[in-house]
């Protein structure tokens, strides 16, 4: 059966379309079988394979259009919508053909999988060079087109593993994120205001990470979106980097440690300035429970007979939302220092943490490992005279800059960026003065992105100067009523790593030499038949 390119025939109106070239594999000679496959696939095709589809969606159901026979192998050609895919039939088919030729001809199954699958979904973004690039940058995505207003993506060869693990539903979902974003990132390309910029190194690995990090087993997926169990490579790589961080930036330009609570009162985040009054979509908010066991009876007594949660009645057992999980880490920064009185004498002040998790609630938005709704940040907060602050913010860029170019090698640039608690009655930004550029991102280059000049790079540092926003706010005064100013920077431990492994990818001999030495490869995951998914 010769094999497809599914963009070269379909012109359908529906979301998705699927296609998929599934071979099955037996333990002998199937010839003789040839009626009874037969009658198995047109039952099929009535029954299993529209199994969960209502009246008027028969388009969105899977169909075998094609089969043949060649000794011990059915090779068979299989067309869907959305709601039962081709992947999907397939194992339902494979299970249906298994127990009819096993009891009828004593003919068990030998193997499964996937030849070709080849999908097709609508798009108001025509693949460019980076769109492309990003999308054969995906694990198991072999070739992508664009041809009126679809884009059309093959998948390399699937295991029957694969595809009882959802391996092409996830690849869908990626191709989807991405084309979700094309639009703001194509936004941001454009909009950017580079104030330096590293040497352009030569790209090792050009894979989004987050695909092979599931194979590899260094992450699992966690039923809540946006969050992930790292496991002991990932744990490791984690560490090491945030010690150099700490150790190169933190500790080397005499920052103190602090640890912050992270769950944060409600009467703290209000004077934060343009958190509450600008993104509240963008935060996790906790619901405190009354002291009175008995609230929560009727919710207990639905759950032991129904099984199921009762979210209603949750909802009407707990108080008013009194607290937000942290969403920027230095809320309770500034809390410490509100409505003190301080001392020019004493400046600057200058202290970090790293003891914890930062939440924000990214919505739609959530991206593989570099926009999550959990992740891990070092916040480094600084108080002082505005000459103070500038140079300290300064000094802490370069620190960073030395990070990720000469220890972590990777590719780097910087842009001059307006916050979005600095945008209310903001001018153009100012770059020729470093204390008129409330923010400076430091970013990385992501090769599967596609080209440099063209695609988003991953921002992995943001040094703030805030002047007197967040000492108005928090009411922090100086004794002689000397002006003093605050600055934060926030390290996305969790971006770093990101980026550093679609710089360098998974293999430690590949790392940079000092990576290597402190990466203990001998360690041993708690493997299971099913995981981790390997290929």
């Amino acid at each position: 059966m010769p094999r497809k390119r599914l963009w070269r025939k379909l012109n359908l109106t529906e979301e998705l379309r699927m296609y998929a070239d599934i071979i099955i594999g037996f333990s002998k000679d199937i010839t003789e079988a040839r009626d009874s496959i037969k009658n198995a696939i047109e039952e099929a095709n009535n029954t299993i394979m529209v199994k969960g589809i209502s009246n008027g969606q028969e388009n969105e159901a899977a169909r075998v259009t094609k089969w043949e026979i060649q000794d011990k192998i059915l090779k068979l050609s299989i067309e869907s919508g959305t709601l039962v895919r081709a992947t999907t039939a397939a194992l339902r088919l494979n299970k249906h053909l298994t127990n009819i030729l096993g009891k009828e001809f004593k003919i068990g199954l030998r193997e499964l999988r996937a030849e070709c699958i080849e999908f097709s979904i609508q798009s108001k973004y025509e693949l460019d060079e980076e769109l492309t690039a990003r999308i054969t940058a995906i694990p198991n995505i072999i070739d992508a087109e664009y041809e009126s207003g679809r884009i059309n993506v093959k998948i390399d060869e699937m295991t029957e593993h694969d595809l009882k693990n959802n391996v092409p539903d996830r690849l869908v979902s990626r191709v989807k994120d991405i084309l979700a974003k094309a639009g703001k990132h194509a936004a941001i390309a454009e909009d950017v205001l580079i104030v330096k910029k590293g040497t352009t190194k030569q790209a090792k690995f050009n894979k989004d990470p987050v695909q092979l990090a599931l194979e590899l087993g260094w992450v699992k997926e966690f039923p809540g979106r946006g969050q992930w169990i790292y496991t002991t490579p990932y744990t490791q790589l984690f560490e090491i980097i945030k010690r150099i961080l700490i150790e190169e930036v933190a500790e080397n330009l005499d920052f103190q440690p602090f640890m912050l609570p992270k769950l944060i009162p409600l009467e703290v985040m209000k004077k934060m300035p343009g958190y509450l009054d600008d993104i509240p979509e963008g935060m996790y908010y906790c619901f405190p429970p009354p002291r009175d066991p008995n609230a929560f009876s009727d919710f207990k007594e639905k759950l032991k007979i129904t099984k199921e949660i009762s979210k209603e009645t949750l909802k009407n057992a707990l108080k008013d939302p009194e607290y937000v999980l942290a969403p920027a880490q230095c809320e309770a920064f500034w809390q410490f220092y509100g409505k003190e009185t301080l001392s020019q004498d004493d400046f600057p002040f200058k202290l970090y943490d790293a003891s914890g998790w930062t939440y924000r609630w990214e919505g739609g938005g959530v991206e593989g490992m570099v926009r999550m709704h959990e992740f891990q940040r070092i916040e480094l907060t600084y108080l002082g005279t505005p000459t103070q602050i500038v140079e300290t913010r300064e000094l802490i860029l370069d620190r960073c800059i030395l990070v990720a170019d000469k220890l972590l090698d990777m590719e780097w640039r910087v842009n001059a960026a307006l916050p979005f608690w600095a945008r209310a009655g903001s001018a153009a930004i100012d770059i020729q003065k470093s204390e008129n550029v409330p923010a400076y991102d430091l970013e990385i280059y992501l090769p599967y992105r596609g080209p440099r000049d063209k695609s988003e790079w991953l921002e992995i540092g943001s040094c703030f100067i805030h002047k007197l926003k967040f000492v108005d706010s928090f009411s922090i005064r100086e004794v002689k009523n000397r002006e003093t100013w605050t600055g934060c920077t926030g390290l996305g431990l969790t971006r770093w790593i990101a980026a550093f492994l679609a710089t360098h990818g998974f293999k430690p001999e590949e790392w940079p030499e000092n990576i290597q030495k402190k990466f203990n490869k001998n360690y041993k995951l708690p493997t299971s038949l099913m995981w981790p998914q390997k290929r």
